[in-house]
């Protein structure tokens, strides 16, 4: 894991944010600073193999991303001093998260468009495990609306096939995880996402075992797996709320 990116708050609580499969650091930067200038402090370490290039997730298994996770939350909580400290996952950063409030103490988690169902799940595995006896990496296919909006890629163009079968197995280690959980929870969820399922937050709220839970639909438009790029006030808004609402008690 390398160093990420640390944005100091004004207020005693930490927010962890764990970046998606495949993406740079750049792409959390506007949720990063829609919480920071509510008082948050914000860290957003960088994932094994992420932030650089395709090639580096090679050899990169979900238990190294594991790994990082648990050292990134040990990390901040040494370093800092948080009355609270929060862990906030994108996409699949959110699966991470589910396992991680299994092995540390953390006050709350968020999961923003993580999928424990893809669309075609079962289709998508078993195209991706076939493909990966004959080709070696695979390139993304974007939608219009992404290339139109973002001038930077935040996610990288293409990825090794055997990188997104560990994604696979994080899914399903995340899945079969959430009956065991039980600290507060909050999803939030595009309402139109090309990746997730739309059952899959459903389900995710549903087997969670925490008594404090609570399921935000994101209006965005088609296609939009994450809308940091219109609407990071409103994810901001609706994470602090949450944060709020566990302060109270």
């Amino acid at each position: 894991m390398k160093d990420g990116k640390l944005w100091e708050g004004k207020n005693n609580i930490g927010i962890l944010i764990i970046q998606g499969w495949t993406s740079y650091l750049r792409q959390i930067n506007p949720l990063a600073e829609s919480l920071n200038r509510r008082g948050y402090w914000i860290y957003a370490p960088v994932l094994s193999g992420h932030n650089s290039s395709p090639d580096k997730l090679e050899g990169v298994t979900w238990k190294n991303w594991q790994e990082d996770t648990l050292k990134a939350i040990d990390k901040f909580k040494k370093e800092n001093n948080f009355h609270k400290i929060f862990v906030v996952g994108v996409s699949f950063g959110g699966n991470l998260a589910i396992l991680a409030s299994l092995e540390r103490k953390i006050d709350g988690v968020v999961l923003i468009s993580t999928p424990i169902f893809l669309r075609d799940h079962y289709w998508t595995i078993l195209t991706a495990n076939f493909l990966s006896f004959f080709k070696k990496n695979m390139t993304k296919r974007r939608t219009k609306i992404l290339v139109d909006k973002i001038k930077k890629p935040e996610v990288y163009n293409s990825f090794p096939i055997k990188s997104s079968l560990e994604c696979f197995k994080l899914i399903k280690k995340s899945r079969k995880a959430l009956n065991f959980v039980d600290v507060p929870f909050f999803i939030v969820q595009t309402n139109k996402d090309y990746l997730v399922a739309p059952y899959s937050p459903w389900l995710m709220y549903n087997r969670i075992k925490s008594t404090e839970k609570s399921l935000y639909w994101m209006d965005a438009g088609e296609d939009v797996h994450i809308d940091f790029v219109d609407n990071p006030e409103k994810y901001g808004e609706v994470i602090d709320g949450f944060i709020g609402n566990i302060k109270k008690k």
